[in-house]
Formats: C-alpha cells, structure tokens, sequence
C-alpha cells in the first residue's frame, strides 16, 4: 500500500485506519503527508458461486466510469477516482485510490434524525436514484456490446446467482432453467439506463444535509426497474423513496413482469452471503428465505 500511494500520489501515508464496507473490498482510509485523505481499495480477483471469474481492476475502472458519467450529468454526489492500478507492479491486488467524502455514513446517524428529516432524505434518495437512472449509455459502448440483449444478460445473471443455492436445497436446477427460460421471454422498455444497484444508506455519506453516493461496485446499464428491485429487497424502498423517485421523472412500474425476475436475482445474492458466507445471521436468512420461496412460486407459475 505505501509503495503505490508513494508511486501514484507522491506523498508518503501518515495514518490509516481500516474502514467497513462490503465484504467484496479491503478499504482503508489514509492520511497523507500534508494532511491530505483519500480511500484506498483493494481485492483479489475471485470466483462467483457461479463459477465465473471476477477481474477487479475491470469492476474498478466500471466503478471509476459511473462516477464520472454520474458526476457529470446529476451534480456532484460521488467521489472522484484518482487512480485505478490493475497491474499488481506496485501493489499485491488491484485497486484504486479515491477522494475521501467527508460526513457520516446515512446508516449510521438516520435513526437519530428528526422523522420528518428521515422522510426528505428518503425522497431525496429516490429523486438521486431517478437522476442516475436517466443517465443512459452509449448502445455502442463496450459495456453493451460485449453484453448482447439484456433479457439474455439477466437470465444468465439469474442462473448464475442461483446455482450456489441448489446445494441448500432451496431450489433445484429444474427449477432453475424454468426461472431463466421465463425470464428470456420479457422484454423490458429500458436496457441502457446507468444502475448503481446497491442504493443502501449504508453506501450514502450525509454531510450538512447533503447527501452523496459511494459503492457502485456493483453498477450496471439496463432497466430502471432493477434498481428498485434491489432497493426492494434491502428494505430501503419506503413510500416516500417512491415518491421522490417519480417525482423525478423516474418510471416505478412495479406491477411489471419483470418486477419480480430483479428481485429473484437480488434475494438470490442476499441468501447466498447469509446461508453460505456469513453463516450467523438466522433471523435474516428466515425472512430471505420466506421471500424467496414467495418469489420463486410466482415465477415458476408464470413460466
């Protein structure tokens, strides 16, 4: 870590403190020489449930690319990326230095908030979610290209997602071949709208009644509806979330038969990291578990 502050920055790092986060990252906090902060990022290249490798230096740089676009088109409400390294010269692992935004993580102080001060920052995340959600990307852009259509993207997305979960007996593969075959034969109004996909107060800094957006590790270009499926299946999508959101011009259609595949994908994910990572969180798993079994009915009889 010194050497690829000191290599990239210039400046030798005085402190650093180890931050919470996702468990994907190691995120540290470092004080520089002058008094300057900044976060350093860091992992090794993995493999999904699914069998699919992750190349880190490729999630960073995507990362890297959300903020710009974002920072650019709805105000400034995410962090700048200095520097992303994929090249493991100066470091072990792949990462990236970024600006440090100073405040207090949402999740943190919301609960001491006044109730009518929680209720505008809960429409106002929903008006952020709508503004990123009408950024769209470039049809050409590599990103979608290299995708193909986004109905066969998803089914992918939802096979890979639920294939850890056949060997807690939760699901079969049967089952699961159903799920994407009926998820191949939506189609969706949007599939190139910027999706930060982990909208949690957890990943928002409040600072002076601001509000900005960290960790879009997880970000994707495709329809607006998945967004909120995840902000869904979080617990995070309140009334006054949706309000703001269509306030904003967003589109929350969510009786749509789509609705319910983006949830499937995110209740997937959840439970695999409590049934087969975390391991110690039983109420949590028991209320995915009542969710997804719900949601698996509904798709399996409408496929």
């Amino acid at each position: 870590m010194d050497k690829a502050v000191r290599h990239h920055m210039g400046k030798d790092i005085k402190e650093r403190v180890q931050l919470t986060g996702g468990y994907m990252f190691e995120t540290w906090l470092l004080t520089l020489a002058g008094g300057q902060k900044m976060v350093f990022r860091s992992q090794r290249d993995f493999e999904t449930g699914g069998g699919r490798k992750i190349i880190i230096a490729e999630i960073l740089e995507r990362e890297k690319f959300f903020y710009e676009s974002v920072n650019k088109s709805a105000a400034r409400i995410c962090p700048e990326v200095y520097v992303v390294d994929g090249t493991r010269e100066h470091h072990e692992n792949s990462f990236c230095i970024m600006e440090y935004m100073e405040g207090t993580p949402l999740d943190q102080c919301f609960d001491g908030l006044d109730p009518l001060v929680r209720d505008d920052i809960q429409y106002r995340i929903g008006k952020i979610a709508a503004w990123i959600n009408k950024i769209e990307i470039d049809p050409g852009h590599p990103y979608i290209k290299e995708r193909g259509p986004w109905e066969a993207f998803m089914a992918d997305r939802l096979r890979e997602r639920l294939a850890p979960l056949v060997h807690n007996e939760i699901i079969t593969q049967a089952e699961i071949d159903r799920i994407a075959q009926g998820m191949l034969r939506q189609k969706a109004a949007k599939t190139l709208s910027f999706l930060h996909l982990d909208m949690r107060r957890v990943n928002m800094i409040y600072n002076k009644g601001s509000l900005y957006i960290l960790d879009a590790a997880n970000c994707e270009f495709g329809d607006p509806l998945f967004e909120l499926a995840v902000m869904d299946v979080g617990g995070e999508l309140e009334p006054s979330v949706i309000a703001g959101y269509k306030r904003a011009g967003g589109d929350a259609d969510l009786n749509s038969g789509l609705y319910d595949y983006y949830k499937m994908e995110c209740q997937a994910l959840v439970l695999n990291l409590l049934m087969n990572r975390v391991k110690n969180d039983t109420k949590s798993t028991k209320i995915h578990l009542e969710g997804f079994s719900i949601l698996k009915d509904r798709l399996l009889h409408h496929s």
